[in-house]
């Protein structure tokens, strides 16, 4: 953060009222279901020791380039339980957590995380935030879930101001599933406590390096893509212009 970011009013924990761009009921609920049987949460508790490096890693992952971003405002859509966010709210001006799950925002808001509010809206809902307001959109395994990645981009970009970023991360199905597959021919997976061989539930979008650097381009200047071995994911930070 610079000093200049203490010249705007502080941003009080609060819960935000929902968005006025409500999704229709048929995805809540399909939201709703996926978060009691897959959430991330569960899967990082009932996981073994493969599971959670995984996710400590795509924390990592994503924390590093929310710092390297400056901080200031973040948003953080799909906030799962808000874990990702605890790994950097401490030392950004303002976290705004958003999810269309009210329960996965409830289990967010106990984190008690600093200065954080929460604000319950669809991935792709327009005019969630003011215009140029905030300096960071966080959006981790959230493009796969949604059949036009596209809306999610066009939804909070302008919610960034100038120079403001996308942070960015989708895994890298293919790899993924081929790992899979090796690992139930080898039966190495009896190793790999609580790693499901299934394909993922809720991933209705596949992204390679090069589908992923054409959606993120068109929307701003791609600063850096990186794919990540241990997580079987590509990381990227987008700098709106």
């Amino acid at each position: 953060m610079t000093d200049s970011t203490f010249d705007r009013p502080p941003v009080p924990p609060a819960v935000l009222a929902p968005s006025s761009d409500p999704a229709p009921p048929a995805t809540r609920a399909s939201v709703a279901a996926l978060n009691r049987t897959h959430d991330m949460a569960g899967l990082r508790s009932r996981g073994g020791v493969v599971v959670r490096s995984i996710e400590a890693r795509r924390r990592a992952l994503v924390v590093r380039r929310v710092l390297r971003a400056g901080g200031g405002v973040v948003v953080d859509v799909g906030c799962e339980d808000g874990w990702i966010a605890e790994g950097y709210a401490a030392h950004v001006e303002a976290t705004i957590l958003v999810d269309l799950d009210p329960s996965m925002l409830e289990r967010a808001g106990r984190r008690g995380l600093p200065r954080a509010r929460t604000l319950e809206a669809d991935a792709a809902a327009t005019g969630a935030l003011p215009a140029a307001s905030v300096d960071v959109v966080v959006l981790s395994a959230v493009l796969e879930h949604v059949a036009r990645p596209e809306a999610v981009l066009e939804a909070w970009a302008p919610a960034l101001r100038v120079g403001g970023r996308f942070v960015v991360f989708v895994p890298a199905d293919g790899p993924i599933l081929a790992a899979k597959a090796v690992l139930r021919l080898t039966g190495l997976h009896r190793l790999a406590r609580g790693v499901s061989l299934e394909p993922a539930p809720g991933h209705v979008r596949t992204f390679t390096r090069r589908s992923l650097v054409r959606l993120l381009r068109a929307y701003g200047v791609l600063e850096e893509v990186e794919f990540d071995p241990a997580v079987l994911g590509y990381a990227a930070t987008l700098r709106v212009a």
